[in-house]
């Protein structure tokens, strides 16, 4: 089958993707996935925070267009601006001067407090023998992940993109220097274990095989975009990393009047309906396909001593369930977006790639999808360049290292 455009990947940054190429004209834009329901995808799994307070310039406005977008449309994506409080030491405090002059530069407000304002805002923290302050950011806040890829999905197909289900990419091979056919299988309806094993490389059971004539194909594969990558006939250094977060019963504190708060100690938590949701990055986790959560013993290791440090109604908490997903990462910790050049004959081939968003795909969505769809319709980036994004950084040391990751 002949389209324009194959986007592989439906999560919120390949909807985003098929949504922008559309409305700029592109038609024949489809996207295949091997799940639509996304179970197991990175678009579902994570928090829900969407910030600007990054420290790389680029990041700060790849946030600041979408969360401008999010607010424009709330009904439609969940987004709540209820701000990010990050707590300080005072070397924190001190290390993070730049980057709330960068923040005051590009735009995007930013709140200095020091403790006597921390605790008169937010009374609930009341253990801060180890703080300088706490710096907030007003305008971030929090969305809903799933209506924010349902709009993109629903607008796309408004203009006429296809969403195929259940199609895994098998191959790629070249027909000529502007178009290429995609080899892909497709599989049965899958049991939660069945999908596990195909997230994890194993093979599932397929139906048969279709073929897509693309002029252009885009990696929007999250986790899996290194895989897919290779499958494409090119080099990504992009790999998975699983996250976990737990929910948890915080009785003795109403957090509903909340935004995200990020502890000192790497600790996020935020309000979830009337309990607390938090997560923690593990500095020993090893780069794989690992949906397994490791229960009680994740929040009593890693989370619940954090809290308890940090309030004195947070030392009667109760863990109450929590799940794992994965980053898809970079080795800079920020996004790649642009055309695929890294393989030795990727040159000659149209692909294109998005993915890599070091767990800040949802908040980056909207600029990222803007950004790769007028590089191939327009051939250049126009609203946001996202040019410092290009793979090629890797190859020619022009690093991106992003200090705000959490």
């Amino acid at each position: 089958m002949k389209v324009s455009a194959l986007v592989i990947g439906a999560g919120v940054i390949g909807s985003s993707v098929a949504y922008h190429l559309a409305r700029l004209g592109m038609s024949d834009v489809r996207v295949i996935d091997p799940d639509l329901g996304g179970a197991l995808s990175s678009s579902e799994l994570n928090a829900g925070g969407v910030r600007a307070t990054f420290g790389q310039a680029i990041n700060v406005e790849m946030s600041k267009l979408s969360i401008e977008f999010f607010a424009a449309h709330r009904d439609d994506t969940g987004y709540r601006d209820v701000g990010y409080l990050w707590l300080k030491t005072p070397e924190m405090m001190t290390a993070s001067k730049n980057a709330t002059e960068l923040h005051r530069r590009l735009g995007w407000p930013v709140e200095t407090w020091d403790v006597a304002e921390l605790r008169k805002r937010v009374p609930f923290i009341d253990k801060t023998d180890d703080l300088a302050g706490a710096v907030f950011a007003p305008k971030d806040g929090l969305v809903n992940p799933n209506l924010v890829k349902n709009f993109y999905r629903n607008e796309a197909r408004k203009l006429g993109v296809v969403f195929d289900d259940r199609t895994v990419l098998r191959g790629i091979e070249e027909v000529s220097p502007t178009e290429v056919d995609v080899q892909c299988v497709r599989i049965g309806v899958l049991s939660h274990e069945d999908k596990v094993r195909l997230y994890s490389g194993e093979d599932v059971i397929t139906a048969g095989e279709v073929h897509y004539r693309a002029g252009v194909v885009i990696n929007c594969a999250g986790a899996w975009a290194g895989e897919v990558a290779r499958a494409l006939q090119y080099d990504s250094p992009a790999f998975p990393l699983r996250r976990q977060i737990s929910v948890f019963d915080c009785r003795d504190v109403d957090l509903t009047h909340y935004g995200m708060i990020v502890d000192t100690s790497g600790v996020y938590f935020h309000p979830e309906a009337t309990n607390g949701l938090a997560g923690f990055a593990v500095k020993e986790e090893k780069p794989q396909v690992n949906f397994a959560y490791d229960g009680e013993a994740f929040f009593t290791e890693y989370i619940w001593p954090a809290l308890y440090e940090r309030a004195s109604g947070f030392e009667r908490l109760r863990h109450l369930t929590g799940w794992a997903g994965l980053y898809d990462v970079s080795p800079d910790e920020s996004a790649i977006i642009g055309q695929a050049t890294q393989g030795r004959r990727q040159k000659f081939l149209p692909v294109y790639e998005a993915h890599s968003f070091s767990g800040h795909g949802v908040m980056h969505c909207q600029a990222a999808g803007i950004a790769l769809a007028e590089l191939i319709v327009n051939g250049k980036y126009t609203t946001l360049d996202a040019g410092p994004l290009s793979a090629e950084r890797f190859t020619t040391g022009e690093l991106l290292h992003e200090g705000a990751v959490i």
